[in-house]
């Protein structure tokens, strides 16, 4: 049976996700084709090469390590899951999908709130040994580069308004991809700027990001996106992500073009860009673009095999979806993928934020560390 569909005309659509309160559900917006996809109560979990045929769309995750530790990330294991029901909107028009019965939604108004909140460890010199170990890997010529990062602490007075938060997230960040994952009580989210690979048809693009600069409000932009083009250390560290990629597409894809590096404009941040795409020569699904580029050196690092032995060995925390990836597909296999950065997993009135950065030779361990605060905004800002 496929699934039927029906215009509907929610004032707030994020009512739709208030709807299903304790019900597994996934969020994904599209700033390009301002889509909003949310879809809630699984249907069908796929595995392995399974087609996706009869169903509109289905959320995919993959975890940044093969494993997890601990209990902080339980339920969060790797999944590609269809839903019952699905809200999409895009353009101003709203859908309804769904498998069997129709549903009545609540429209409610989403209120943004503002939490109470503080952060609950002071961790520089946490960070400062993390740093050190990574220098010292570089120092000694086992890696070129190595992307450590922190798991900040946030506690608020109250428990978290998700709706709130992803709200301010699409407001506060409209070039970025908005996300959520809703499941067993914790909700994983956030605004992220990178595309690991989208598929469309036979044509395959990637997207290296990397290498930061601060947006300072009080400086005209065209100044400071100059000065990130032209720095050297920052242009090091992105040319490893923009040949890693390269790569691996011309390897399984033929026509690879590598775009012009430019730069990416945040809110409070510039990144350097630069886009690669090839026509794809064999008959590889997305998730085995996925397997490939993941993680890219923007996340893990260079060599990738020996930078993942370091952050696992030195990183005291479970990564989980931080810096993994996650994305939405089409019934054709083709769509989108990009990596759980600037994000936060929320359990009740406690955030984990994540956020890290690229050690190279010339990174210096106060400027990283202020990078990773400047990265963390997204979350502090959407509360």
């Amino acid at each position: 049976m496929r699934y039927q569909e029906k215009r509907i005309n929610l004032k707030e659509p994020l009512a739709f996700w208030r709807n299903f309160e304790d019900e597994e559900k996934m969020l994904f917006y599209h700033p390009f084709k301002k889509e909003l996809i949310i879809g809630t109560i699984p249907l069908k979990k796929f595995y392995g090469e399974e087609n996706f045929r009869g169903y509109p769309y289905v959320f995919s995750r993959k975890t940044f390590f093969p494993t997890l530790k601990g209990p902080q990330w339980d339920g969060f294991e790797d999944e590609t899951t269809a839903f019952e029901f699905y809200l999409v909107e895009k353009e101003g028009e709203q859908k309804l999908y769904y498998r069997d019965q129709e549903i009545e939604i609540q429209d409610q108004e989403c209120i943004p709130r503002r939490h109470d909140y503080k952060l609950t460890a002071k961790d520089y010199g946490e960070w400062q040994g993390l740093f050190n170990q990574a220098k010292e890997e570089i120092r000694s010529k086992k890696v070129d580069k190595v992307v450590i990062s922190r798991q900040v602490e946030i506690q608020c007075r109250t428990a978290v308004a998700i709706e709130s938060v992803l709200k301010n997230l699409m407001e506060n960040n409209p070039g970025s991809f908005v996300f959520a994952w809703y499941k067993q009580g914790k909700t994983f989210l956030g605004a992220s700027p990178e595309v690991l690979v989208e598929k469309n048809k036979g044509t395959i693009s990637s997207y290296a990001l990397a290498g930061t600069g601060a947006r300072n409000q009080q400086e005209a932009d065209d100044i400071q996106q100059a000065a990130l083009l032209n720095d050297p250390k920052n242009r090091h560290e992105h040319q490893l992500v923009v040949d890693y990629i390269a790569e691996i597409m011309e390897s399984h894809s033929d026509e690879v073009v590598i775009g012009e590096t430019t730069t990416l404009a945040l809110k409070n941040l510039f990144h350097l860009k630069t886009p690669i795409q090839g026509k794809v020569k064999e008959n590889s699904s997305l998730r085995d673009w996925v397997s490939r580029l993941h993680p890219t050196p923007a996340l893990g690092g260079y060599p990738a095999e020996k930078a993942l032995e370091i952050i696992a060995r030195y990183e005291n925390h479970e990564r989980g979806l931080y810096g993994a990836p996650l994305g939405v597909m089409n019934e054709e296999g083709d769509g989108i993928f990009v990596v759980g950065i600037r994000s936060a997993l929320i359990e009740g009135n406690k955030l984990y934020a994540y956020t890290g950065c690229g050690i190279v030779a010339d990174s210096e361990c106060e400027a990283e560390y202020l990078e990773t605060a400047n990265k963390a905004r997204t979350i502090l800002e959407s509360l």
